[in-house]
């Protein structure tokens, strides 16, 4: 392998081992130890990866953290610099795709204020601790020992809990959750979601609706002769429009699981996080035509749509990653630069078998190695396309194009008192949980996303 694919294959490992050390960070937890045995794994090879590059000797040391920020640090030196300028021209460089990725998020309102856009690492419960009561820290507050003890009556030990709730009950003798923690919830959501991770941006919405204003065209320039009039052309600007929409689950457990569960918060956390990751990423990439629900980009009519056959697609050898160079080229002729691709996971597994008549493995173009690759169950395998109806999708974008506004941030509210037509959480002895956030999706730039459509 050359010293540049050597380079490119050390900041895959790395950035895989990164996943892992972070989500853990995130969820507040020790790693596993099957993310352990996956963290080292990746670790070691890519020590092994830097060794083959240096030409000489190098290993472990220090703690797992250390490991990484070590690793980390030398990639953001002048040698990981240098790969991202030796990128092949004709596609986005590494260098290129960050630069746009890690540009200040700022856009402009309908009135010309300014708004602040969130990344992925901005957790969106930042800033917002001094909204509990004195004395209490956010980071100390746990969702299972307020649910446990809301459903209880029994606050001894979770007495914090108690405080932050300042008042905040329901009219039906509920509780509603205090903000830091129902934050904590759509941060790991947001950590989940594939679109987040491929770049998607959150912004607060102090509305129903914002507007958000940006470039359709840019002006005319050319040269002109002496004493001739130049050409007069306006820049064209339009606006992306977010309109909260509502996003809501109910859930009941019996008292029983709440008293007896010891991992309640846990348990709580990734499985609200879970069904929220899997409809946000639903609701982005495909959306549908009803009115309670966002376009989604497959919907969007600013979107290339390629239809990849009449009855769909199969990946062969000899035409799978031309088909997405295509997508991309469909992009960087918009003067957009594609930085994710998103497939299900049968499409993920169907490019890595790929092999030659011969047997022998594929190696992808260096477009596609600029992209970086998602899997989401969010992307459907039984989609209708002409006879088939087995077939799926995958979507290449600039996804720093894609933001996400928050209207309501993420309300968890908890009762023992609910009830409807099929029974009550009183008379069946469960406390019911109830979240939901009002949200919407847009494309920024819907020229930057193409979909290839028919992937049998």
């Amino acid at each position: 392998m050359t010293r540049l694919e050597l380079q490119t294959k050390r900041n895959s490992l790395v950035a895989q081992g990164r996943a892992i050390f972070d989500l853990a960070a995130r969820e507040k937890r020790e790693m596993t130890s099957a993310e352990i045995l996956d963290f080292d794994k990746f670790m070691d090879e890519s020590d092994a990866v830097k060794r083959e590059i240096d030409g000489g000797a190098g290993g472990k040391g220090g703690g797992r953290g250390k490991r990484l920020a070590d690793a980390t640090k030398e990639l953001n030196t002048s040698e990981g610099r240098r790969v991202a300028r030796e990128q092949p021209s004709g596609v986005p460089g590494e260098r290129e795709v960050n630069d746009r990725r890690n540009a200040p998020l700022r856009f402009t309102g309908e009135d010309g204020e300014e708004i602040r856009g969130l990344r992925l690492d901005e957790s969106i419960a930042q800033g917002m601790h001094d909204e509990l009561p004195d004395g209490i820290r956010a980071e100390e507050l746990s969702l299972g020992r307020l649910v446990k003890a809301a459903a209880t009556g029994n606050w001894r030990g979770a007495e914090a809990e108690k405080r932050s709730l300042s008042g905040s009950s329901d009219v039906l003798g509920g509780v509603i959750v205090p903000f830091p923690l129902a934050a904590d919830v759509i941060d790991l959501a947001r950590n989940r979601a594939v679109c987040f991770k491929a770049g998607a941006v959150t912004i607060p919405m102090n509305s129903s609706t914002l507007k958000i204003g940006k470039l359709l065209s840019d002006p005319a320039i050319g040269w002109k002769a002496e004493n001739a009039p130049g050409a007069f052309s306006d820049a064209t600007f339009g606006a992306a429009v977010l309109s909260a929409r509502t996003l809501m689950t109910l859930s009941s457990a019996s008292v029983e699981i709440i008293e007896d569960a010891s991992n309640l918060d846990q348990l709580l956390q990734n499985s609200l996080a879970k069904v929220l990751a899997l409809e946000l990423d639903r609701a982005a990439l495909r959306g549908d035509t009803t009115a309670g629900s966002p376009m989604g980009v497959k919907n969007n009519p600013g979107v290339t749509i390629t239809n990849l056959g009449t009855n769909g697609l199969t990946l062969l050898y000899s035409n799978a990653y031309q088909q997405f160079s295509n997508g991309i080229q469909t992009i960087l002729n918009k003067n957009g630069i594609p930085n994710a691709v998103v497939f299900a996971p049968r499409t993920s597994i169907e490019l890595d078998q790929l092999t030659n008549t011969i047997g022998d493995s594929l190696d992808p173009p260096p477009s596609w190695d600029t992209l970086e690759k998602f899997v989401t169950n969010s992307t459907p395998i039984n989609l209708a396309h002409g006879s088939s109806n087995t077939c799926s999708d995958a979507i290449i974008g600039d996804f720093t194009q894609m933001l996400f506004g928050l209207r309501t941030e993420l309300r968890i509210e908890v009762t023992r008192a609910g009830g409807g037509s099929t029974g009550s959480a009183f008379q069946n002895l469960q406390t019911w949980i109830r979240a939901y956030l009002r949200a919407d999706v847009v494309l920024a730039h819907p020229e930057f996303f193409c979909v290839l459509d028919g992937i049998l």
